[in-house]
């Protein structure tokens, strides 16, 4: 009887973890992805430069979202900060009502495609993909990070019901 009841009790265990998953691009989403940037390497010390040009806000802003869900209305952001010279996630969340340093949206489709690192000769694809606002320079010139960026998109779990 014991076995049967802890077997139950995982079941019912495995069930509340796969509904409490995150949908893809969702507040809890960017919380969670912002904590992955901090433990990946290439984006906390590849942009270890980019980060210090934070204008007067301190840190730069991320900003994406899913055209397939809504517009810039359901978009989240990450804010990133230099710190002990590498570059932190400080904030994963709801968009601001502050200008973004970059942002990026597309379709679902094209999401995931970027998600799993289908970029195209030597990542010229990725622009072809997604909609990309803010300086397209300082993107190439941090090509190495921009793939970890797109690739860490994926290492969330989540589903793609729309926020």
């Amino acid at each position: 009887m014991k076995k049967a009841v802890a077997g139950f009790i995982s079941i019912l265990t495995v069930v509340q973890i796969s509904s409490a998953q995150v949908k893809f691009m969702d507040q809890e989403y960017a919380k969670q992805f912002c904590d992955l940037w901090n433990q990946t390497g290439e984006l906390t010390e590849g942009l270890s430069k980019w980060s210090k040009n934070t204008g007067n806000k301190g840190y730069r802003i991320i900003r994406f979202y899913r055209q397939d869900c809504g517009g810039p209305e359901k978009a989240i952001e990450v804010h990133i900060a230099p710190k002990d010279g590498k570059a932190v996630c400080i904030y994963g969340g709801k968009a601001t009502d502050q200008k973004a340093d970059f942002l990026m949206f597309a379709t679902d489709e094209n999401w995931k495609s970027l998600a799993k690192g289908e970029f195209g000769f030597m990542g010229m694809g990725i622009m072809s993909k997604m909609t990309f606002e803010g300086s397209k320079w300082e993107a190439m010139q941090n090509m190495g990070p921009f793939k970890a960026f797109l690739l860490n998109l994926d290492k969330v779990q989540h589903t793609m019901e729309c926020p």
